[in-house]
Parts: C-alpha cells; structure tokens; sequence
C-alpha cells in the first residue's frame, strides 16, 4: 500500500518531466535550431556521463541530485537558446502561430516594425571649452583633437 501511494504522490512530477523531455528532444531533432545551440544537451549528457561530478556519487541521494539539477539547469538553457518561434511551434503548435499572423501579430517579427530612422549625429563633448568664445561643438574626431592641441 505504501508503494501505491507513493507513486501517486510522484504522478505529477511524472506528468511535467516526460513532456519537458519531449520537447528538448524535439528541439534537438529539428534543424531549425542552429547547431551550436545543440551543444548543450550534448554537454548535460556529458555531465551524466562522466565520473567528474559536483557531489560525489558516492552520497547517497546528494550524488544523484546535482546530476538531476545540472542537466534540468542545461536542458532549461537550450530551450531559452532555442529560436522563439520553434519553441513555440514544438509547444503550442503551427496552428496557434498562424491565428497570430492572420491577427496581424507576426511572431517572427518581435518588436520589428520596420521603420526605418534618418539621423544626424553630432559629437559634443563633456567637458565645456575653457574659452567662452571657442566653438561649443565639433563635427568631426579631429576637429576635437586639433582644439585639444590648441590648448596645450
């Protein structure tokens, strides 16, 4: 009985691991995901692997538990690494990103608008000229270093 119980406690941890890993595999699997972003689940597997760890496999539960931490902190790294859009075609499907495109909110183009600033730009240096009657501003770096040189 007390084993039953105990798997119903774990159930919904049960229920949030195996999607996560299913969505980290599919990330891995799609090519829309650059490659060296797919470096980090190779490492957290590396991690597993290897015999260097940050606590000892010989601790009974603390040995295991870094190994878990370590690899869910990497696995959580390459999702956040992971393009927004694929993410969210692997998790809330194509289907709910083309209702965004036809409300006019284009996914793709976060915080594009795509307009374009014509601009001027004018260096004006901190500290003001000791001569009141100098030019208060230069336009161009050597302007400035020539006015410094006049000075010394």
């Amino acid at each position: 009985m007390d084993t039953l119980s105990t798997m119903f406690r774990l159930l919904p941890i049960r229920s949030l691991v195996i999607p996560f890993l299913k969505l980290v595999w599919r990330l891995f699997t799609d090519k829309r995901v650059p490659t060296f972003t797919k470096i980090i689940p190779l490492l957290a597997l590396a991690y597993v692997i290897s015999p260097y760890d940050i606590i000892g496999d010989r601790i009974p539960v603390l040995g295991q538990l870094d190994d878990v931490i370590v690899v869910g902190v990497l696995f959580l790294l390459f999702i956040a690494a992971s393009p927004n859009h694929v993410v969210a075609d692997q998790t809330m499907g194509k289907k709910l990103r083309d209702l965004q495109k036809q409300q006019g909110n284009d996914p793709d183009r976060e915080g594009d608008k795509g307009e374009t600033v014509d601009a001027e730009i004018r260096f004006i240096p901190d500290d003001p000229p000791d001569d009141p009657n100098a030019e208060s501003s230069a336009d161009e770096p050597d302007e400035i270093d020539n006015q410094k040189n006049q000075k010394q």
